[in-house]
């Protein structure tokens, strides 16, 4: 190739959108590079058209990034002034407006996020339809570690150079205001790795036929101080204190139309995560049941040379603790009882394919031939 080519080709790698930027802490702060293996597999985010940052089914990016700043390609660990990044993280998580941004939020509480849904519905300050509301999820592991990071963590980094974000790290720590919120920053290409649903779809699934409440939330009149948090933690001590033998199976089917409006891979944590908003027991055999249904179970399948059986139940084998990351927290009631629908899942997948092997197993002997009664 010859030099000018080269030097074109360069040129047009520099300018490409890298497809995500990592943070890096510094070998002083090597205690991180652990905590980014406690990141869950599912995260949800909520945007409009009016959200600082931008997000469509290719990429999320920061406020920066959107402006394409300089520093919007910079790691927040290779920035020098740490007053000006707790600054910068301390406005962010608390929503403020700032001449800088380079966060992106995401949360790993369905509840959280459906809430916000109508936080920004009600908020003057954006004021969204429904139909320009969009609720995204990513699976993580689709990404190199180190793209996300929990907010407490890089908080635990930055509060002794801002006293406002100390104070924040204070009601953080209460165990009512935490809300499974973690980062990534700059741009992040997110295509193939995520789906994108409108609220409005979601309404019309059957959401205020889930909970109630949602339904009133929808009409909060138009506030700069729209409800988002308080009602959050109120929706939480409803969830543990009421007691409830046995599941509304009709909500169980509600929360699996729901589900239904994304691509396969989605749905079963969908609907775990909606079901985990429902009052119920741990072992309510309504909800194993609805998991039994054709749409998350596979097929044994007998290969023609009979050596080894081949079990296809990929959705419910996705739901084993090793497969599928679930962080909870005691302040994150919501996301303990996901964890917990996903294991009662995942525990009658292997019974139900122990069974089934079995089964198999025995069909496969060979016929004996009859006893000798002499």
């Amino acid at each position: 190739m010859a030099l000018p080519e080269i030097a074109d080709a360069l040129q047009a790698l520099s300018l490409s959108d890298p497809e995500y930027l990592l943070f890096c802490p510094s070998s002083e702060k090597a205690w991180l590079w652990e905590k980014f293996n406690d990141i869950p597999r599912y995260l949800f985010r909520v945007f409009t058209p009016n959200s600082r940052g931008t997000t469509n089914g290719a990429w999320t990016k920061s406020m920066d990034a959107r402006n394409a700043t300089q520093n919007s390609r910079v790691d927040i660990f290779a920035r020098e002034s740490k007053e000006q990044m707790a600054g910068m993280l301390n406005r962010h998580l608390r929503w403020w407006e700032g001449s800088e941004d380079n966060l992106v939020s995401w949360t790993s509480s369905l509840l959280f996020a459906l809430v916000y849904i109508f936080h920004l519905h009600a908020n003057s300050r954006d004021g969204s339809a429904f139909d320009d509301i969009s609720l995204c999820i990513i699976d993580t592991t689709k990404f190199p570690k180190a793209v996300f990071i929990r907010d407490m963590d890089l908080i635990q980094v930055y509060f002794p150079f801002n006293a406002a974000l100390e104070n924040f790290k204070g009601l953080r720590l209460k165990k009512d205001w935490y809300f499974g919120e973690y980062l990534s920053q700059g741009a992040l290409k997110i295509e193939d790795k995520c789906q994108i649903i409108s609220a409005q779809a979601i309404i019309d699934r059957g959401l205020y036929d889930l909970r109630r409440e949602f339904k009133e939330f929808s009409y909060w009149e138009l506030s700069p101080k729209a409800p988002w948090a308080n009602t959050v933690v109120d929706l939480r001590k409803d969830l543990c204190q009421i007691v409830c033998p046995e599941i509304d199976e009709e909500k169980v089917r509600v929360a699996v139309n729901i589900a239904q409006l994304f691509e396969s891979r989605w749905v079963l944590p969908v609907a775990a995560n909606l079901v985990a908003l429902l009052p119920h027991s741990k072992e309510d055999i309504a909800i194993i049941k609805a998991f039994r249904a054709n749409l998350f179970t596979g097929s044994l399948v007998l290969p023609r040379n009979k050596l080894k059986l081949i079990y296809l139940d990929d959705d419910r084998d996705n739901s084993s603790p090793l497969k599928t990351k679930v962080i909870a927290y005691d302040s994150l009631p919501e996301v303990e009882k996901f964890s917990k629908v996903m294991r009662s899942v995942y525990e009658d997948f292997c019974v139900t394919k122990l069974k089934s092997k079995l089964l198999v197993g025995h069909l496969l002997l060979p016929e004996l031939p009859p006893k000798d009664k002499y």
